[in-house]
């Protein structure tokens, strides 16, 4: 108990005081008893100050002074401003990101008998333009709509492809397919080596093949295949894909592929504007605030390239 020891120690050295301040009157009148008494009580409740006390408040340590409540307000202010900073500049580099790389310029390869949907966003995109890089005659067209075609025209086509794959080497056919679609692929291997016969969905999906050709998870679809046989594979989102052959023996290997495609396309009889590529480009304005739908197709047995430029 130090508080009463305290308490006491104090008391003795204010009976001291007073009595010094009373032998000393004769001497001088000046100072009075009651301003002995305010000096001593003064004196008593002074805080006492040690520079090496600890002050120990919910297992947190403090030493000297403490931090004023407002102070603690404003410096959780200041953090929560720094998130709210941090947060907003993420999201602006997000969306930019996602704005320039949708809609700017890009090359698209269409395949035979493609029917290609496009939804430009009408508050970043003001008008579509689509220009042919190569001059062929196969049937390309494109359509604008109000609202969004409904995916109910079923087709039925077929492609034939005789090809020597090199050593080492592959051979590649890409095809534009809605959900639904499905792919029937007859082969014959003029030789009695095994080939990859593959059908990967995108350029991510045929690089992830290139780099480990003998891994399958990275393919729709992943065959070894040998002599002649059928391999079928649906559809399942729409998308570019790629049928391919992957040759890893020490010599060319010849092989030939029949491939039938039942096919969904969009229908395009509630189009409200149709462009044929005569004169080498198509433009559309995109209607604000509607968000407008294009559909591109290509009726030929060849391959082309397009330019799309979204303007905003």
């Amino acid at each position: 108990m130090e508080e009463p020891n305290r308490s006491s120690t104090f008391a003795s050295s204010s009976s001291h005081s007073v009595n010094r301040e009373d032998s000393g009157a004769a001497a001088s009148s000046s100072i009075s008893y009651s301003e002995v008494r305010e000096e001593v009580e003064d004196r008593y409740h002074q805080p006492y100050h040690n520079p090496d006390l600890e002050h120990h408040h919910n297992g947190v340590t403090y030493r000297g002074n403490f931090f004023s409540f407002d102070d603690a307000q404003e410096l959780i202010s200041d953090d929560t401003w720094s998130c709210i900073i941090v947060v907003l500049t993420f999201w602006f580099f997000v969306s930019m990101t996602l704005i320039l790389g949708v809609y700017g310029s890009s090359n698209i390869v269409l395949g035979p008998n493609c029917s290609l949907l496009i939804q430009p966003n009408s508050i970043f995109v003001q008008s579509i333009t689509v220009e042919q890089l190569v001059d062929t005659a196969n049937g390309i067209e494109f359509y604008g709509f109000y609202n969004t075609p409904p995916l109910n025209v079923e087709t039925n086509w077929s492609e034939a492809y005789v090809a020597t794959v090199g050593v080492d080497s592959h051979k590649e056919w890409i095809h534009y397919l809605n959900k639904g679609s499905q792919v029937n692929i007859s082969y014959t291997v003029n030789s009695g080596a095994s080939v990859f016969l593959i059908i990967a969905q995108g350029n991510e999906g045929l690089a992830q093949w290139l780099q480990n050709p003998t891994y399958p998870n990275t393919t729709l679809s992943w065959n070894v295949v040998h002599g002649s046989g059928v391999i079928q594979q649906d559809i399942y989102k729409s998308s570019s894909y790629y049928i391919a052959l992957g040759n890893l023996n020490s010599e060319d290997v010849e092989v030939e592929l029949n491939v039938r495609v039942r096919a969904w396309k969009y229908n395009t009889t509630e189009a409200y504007y149709k462009c044929t590529f005569t004169q080498g480009q198509c433009s559309l304005s995109v209607l604000f605030p509607k968000e407008n739908s294009v559909v591109l197709t290509s009726s030929g047995p060849n391959w082309v390239s397009l330019l799309f430029s979204f303007d905003g």
